[in-house]
């Protein structure tokens, strides 16, 4: 999931880096051309036509007209209202300040949920209870050195993520010492609770974010090592899974918003991981070799110290530009994994590594979708999820049929994710519980596997 607010995205940089308006620049003679055309030939004509027919119309069926305003009206509420629904529904979310955001799900799962059993304490998917429900906020670095030329304020502070992560850090803090206190249609924060550890215990969600990246950003790969060593040096590649879900969990809700403390060991373990987003302009494998060696060096310390690694791969998402070859399975990606040193052998192929959104395509293309299958029978820590997908009872039917004998081993590879709240607006969802709701309902078969087996192997290691 994501949890950002609207100070984070870097708007301004995202669009300098789009090249739409030179485009529309360069060829505005010949749209306007081609519109002149379209306006004398085709336009024009038609509106004259369909204003004749209207007047003749409303003069025959001059009780009928109500029938006319009846049809725009459907129109309007099957189309744009249903946009305008979805853009309403999703700036109400982001409006709600990040420190609440995980006590808002929290409480709207409680008590507006029919899942959880007689008692509150548990949630039903399936024929499965569960006792908690582990959220993963992707950080996303939206950051560039500097920004266009055009703009006067043309510098960037030298860590434009960190305010990002400071509020994040806070947020999950805030949910972790205090509930909510909901009277009169207003929320506000309880008093602080005291025994962090009881209440760590006791709360529903356990939360482990992941640490966005993108290498480009950074001098060199002596730099990126130092921010990972800040970060992940005590994790170890053979632990158990409870080791590490244990020592992940004793640093969760400990740390406030300040990025900038000095003290030695202070920001280890607080990330369970690393999130790329190659639609943004993260290059997988460059052919600039001082970037190569940035994530090269990347790729072998995460192999090392098995953290995982998750990657955007849609051909949708933040996208200013068309990256399709960096996010695509058979683009970038590819040449990762099949990487050789001078003895041919494989050098990536050990790498924990989640293809997010199952490789979404629009048109309803599955090419994407059919590479991450077959990279699945090669790579065994090659995973994807179904975060952000359609959460219809058909697209749930259809993942259900790729469960068969020519794809033995995705069922073992699938993640649940919901992209919440990216999901407001890119599906027909209106709230978590109801993207929770339409997995747990549906007649899926290995919900185990997703839900709870596969996403702990990914997150925390172990057989």
């Amino acid at each position: 999931m994501h949890a950002f607010n609207l100070s984070h995205p870097n708007l301004s940089v995202f669009l300098s880096r789009t090249d739409w308006l030179d485009k529309a620049i360069g060829s505005m003679r010949i749209f306007k051309i081609i519109l002149l055309i379209t306006l004398l030939t085709v336009l024009f004509p038609l509106i004259f036509l369909c204003f004749i027919i209207y007047i003749i119309y409303v003069l025959l069926f001059a009780q009928k007209k109500q029938t006319i305003k009846i049809h725009l009206q459907l129109v309007f509420n099957k189309y744009l209202s249903s946009f305008i629904n979805k853009v309403s529904r999703t700036l109400t979310f982001y409006e709600i300040p990040l420190e609440y955001q995980f006590l808002v799900l929290d409480y709207f799962l409680k008590s507006k949920d029919s899942k959880f059993g007689e008692d509150g304490s548990q949630i039903i998917i399936g024929e499965a209870a569960y006792d908690k429900i582990i959220l993963c906020p992707l950080v996303i670095d939206f950051g560039r050195k500097n920004i266009s030329e055009g703009a006067f304020y043309n510098y960037t502070p030298k860590s434009p993520i960190a305010n990002q992560v400071g509020d994040l850090l806070y947020a999950i803090r805030t949910y972790y010492r205090f509930n909510v206190d909901v009277k009169n249609n207003k929320m506000s924060l309880s008093d602080e609770i005291m025994d962090l550890e009881e209440s760590k215990r006791n709360k529903l969600f356990e939360i482990y974010p992941f640490m966005g990246l993108d290498t480009q950003n950074y001098d060199s790969w002596e730099d990126i090592e130092k921010l990972l060593d800040k970060y992940f040096k005590e994790f170890i590649k053979d632990e158990t899974a409870k080791v590490r879900r244990k020592r992940l969990f004793k640093k969760m809700g400990e740390l406030n918003s300040n990025m900038y403390n000095k003290t030695e060991g202070y920001y280890l373990n607080i990330f369970a991981g690393i999130k790329v987003y190659p639609q943004l302009g993260f290059d997988p494998y460059p052919d600039d070799l001082d970037e190569r060696k940035k994530v090269e060096g990347l790729y072998q310390y995460c192999i090392d110290k098995r953290i995982p690694i998750i990657s955007h791969c849609s051909d949708g998402g933040y996208k200013p530009e068309d990256n399709d070859e960096l996010a695509s399975p058979l683009g970038r990606w590819k040449k990762v994994l099949e990487a050789k040193n001078e003895q041919s052998e494989f050098i990536f192929s050990e790498l924990t590594l989640c293809f997010a959104h199952f490789g979404s395509q629009s048109n309803k293309k599955t090419v994407w979708r059919d590479a991450i299958i077959e990279i699945t029978k090669k790579y065994p820590n090659v995973y994807t999820d179904i975060s952000c997908n359609d959460m219809s009872v058909e697209y749930y039917n259809e993942l259900d049929k790729l469960f068969n004998d020519r794809n033995p081993q995705l069922h073992e590879r699938i993640l649940f994710g919901s992209d919440f709240s990216i999901n407001l607006l890119a599906s027909d969802a209106i709230s978590y519980n109801q993207y929770l709701n339409a997995f747990a309902d549906t007649a899926l078969s290995h919900k185990t596997d997703i839900c709870e087996q596969n996403p702990e192997r990914f997150l925390f290691g172990g057989e």
